[in-house]
């Protein structure tokens, strides 16, 4: 099959001309109108946050004669939706050519497909009904949950996937390599936060391209930073704050330890960015945010109270902490959703067994 082949077959498979057989020119315009609704209203939301259905639809009328249109209220305003709960969301797209938000009732799509084009979403299944028909609509883009949509959440989740076992995992990146004090990866040095944050960053501009911003230390408000900022530029209302907290024991110049830390600093800093979030909310009411919490864990069993460049510890000892996770209490990823659950990182240290 030729290129020409398969293009024809993607038009005919399509809702356009199941609208078009419906309703005539009418019908085609009708659902032009409703895709290009429905991808500006996914630039301004997020689709992982919504629960039930989306509805879109424009009148079209039996007889191929647009049947007056007079919803109730102003226009919807879709930036306004961005940090809402939102469920089963319904617009009409009136005879202005502007959505207004239409209260269902008792009506089900079919009944309105009787005269109208209609777009579903549901759970990442997306279709038209059109009469009595509907047609599927295909997923070429597995990576979104719409084909109307970009990913965008998503792309910056798997970055930090990667960076956790390639970077982290086994110390491999430069910069991370520099927060230990010691070459068998015990002790990390005094305040490695910057390090690790560089590390990151510069892990985050090489895969996510050029395509997003990153900026290092990204005031919420007049006092505190956030760790990242990350944006979209496809997406200018799409805002990721990443906030960045390590556990384990470092140590000074001299090898004396100079803080301890278990879980207590995870849970703080996991209510640090829950706050970031709010701040961020009031100061960018129309963008869509989302926080994720990285926790380099960096934890050994037995360590002496100093530390010595040829200290090792035993296998047992070292990988003791690798898979326990944290009790988060409270847990904002759990209660929240625009905090996804946190990424714990686990470095690893060289052993002697």
């Amino acid at each position: 099959m030729n290129i020409a082949d398969i293009i024809l077959q993607i038009v005919n498979d399509s809702h356009v001309p199941m609208a078009h057989e419906v309703f005539g020119d009418p019908g085609l315009d009708a659902v032009f109108k409703v895709m290009e609704t429905v991808k500006t209203l996914y630039r301004h939301i997020e689709l992982e946050r919504i629960n039930g259905q989306i509805i879109v639809f424009q009148v079209v009328g039996r007889d191929n004669v647009r049947e007056r249109s007079h919803p109730v209220g102003p226009p919807v305003d879709f930036a306004g939706l961005a940090n809402q709960s939102l469920n089963n969301l319904c617009f009409e797209i009136a005879d202005d050519g502007r959505p207004y938000i239409r209260p269902l009732g008792g009506a089900t799509p079919e009944e309105l497909a009787e005269r109208a084009v209609v777009y579903i979403y549901e759970r990442a299944r997306e279709e038209f009904l059109a009469g009595s028909r509907r047609k599927l609509v295909k997923r070429y883009d597995t990576s979104t949950l719409s084909q109307f949509s970009v990913p965008t959440f998503s792309s910056l989740r798997d970055a930090l996937q990667k960076f956790s076992y390639e970077n982290v995992r086994e110390s491999t990146c430069y910069i991370f390599r520099q927060a230990w004090h010691d070459p068998n990866r015990l002790f990390f040095k005094a305040k490695p936060e910057s390090l690790m944050r560089n590390s990151l960053v510069q892990f985050l501009s090489n895969r996510l391209g050029g395509e997003y911003d990153i900026w290092p230390e990204q005031n919420v408000n007049e006092k505190n930073p956030v760790d990242i900022r990350v944006q979209t530029r496809f997406q200018v209302n799409r805002l990721m704050l990443v906030e960045i907290k390590w556990m384990g024991d470092s140590v000074d110049d001299n090898g004396h330890v100079t803080a301890k830390h278990r879980d207590n600093r995870a849970q703080s800093g996991a209510g640090q960015l829950a706050n970031y979030l709010d701040e961020q909310r009031r100061s960018a009411p129309s963008h869509v945010i989302q926080g994720y919490y990285v926790i380099i864990d960096g934890r050994r069993r037995s360590l002496p109270s100093n530390a010595t460049a040829e200290m090792y510890i035993s296998r047992e000892n070292g990988f003791h902490y690798e898979t326990q996770e944290i009790e988060f209490d409270p847990a904002p990823h759990l209660t929240r959703n625009d905090f996804d659950p946190p990424y714990r990182m686990f470095a690893r240290p060289v052993c002697n067994d």
